[in-house]
């Protein structure tokens, strides 16, 4: 697949994460959501601390340096690292994020 594809994989993805962030926004205080591997999204009320806690035990923040890539029917969390040719994959793919 040519970079041109990936990089377009990699922005529909980049979208998703905008998109919960706006849905986010509009989120009662005491609702979370919840976004799964195949797309589907689901609001749930916010569970007791001790098992808010449990869950936060394995969770992994999201960081400037990843993005989110939606290809078929599975999700992705891609972390920006150094290829083998020395090339960041990020500016390999043409991705570039305003801050």
């Amino acid at each position: 697949m040519s970079h041109l594809k990936h990089a377009a994989l990699v922005l529909a993805g980049g979208a998703c994460a905008v998109v919960s962030l706006a849905f986010a926004q509009d989120a009662k205080p005491d609702t979370m959501m919840m976004f799964m591997s195949n797309g589907k999204m689901a609001s749930m009320p916010m569970p007791d601390k001790a098992k808010l806690d449990m869950m936060m035990k394995h969770a992994v923040e999201m960081k400037d340096d990843m993005v989110i890539l939606v290809w078929g029917n599975k999700t992705y969390m891609i972390k920006n690292e150094k290829m083998p040719d020395g090339k960041m994959m990020f500016d390999a793919w043409g991705l570039h994020f305003n801050e």
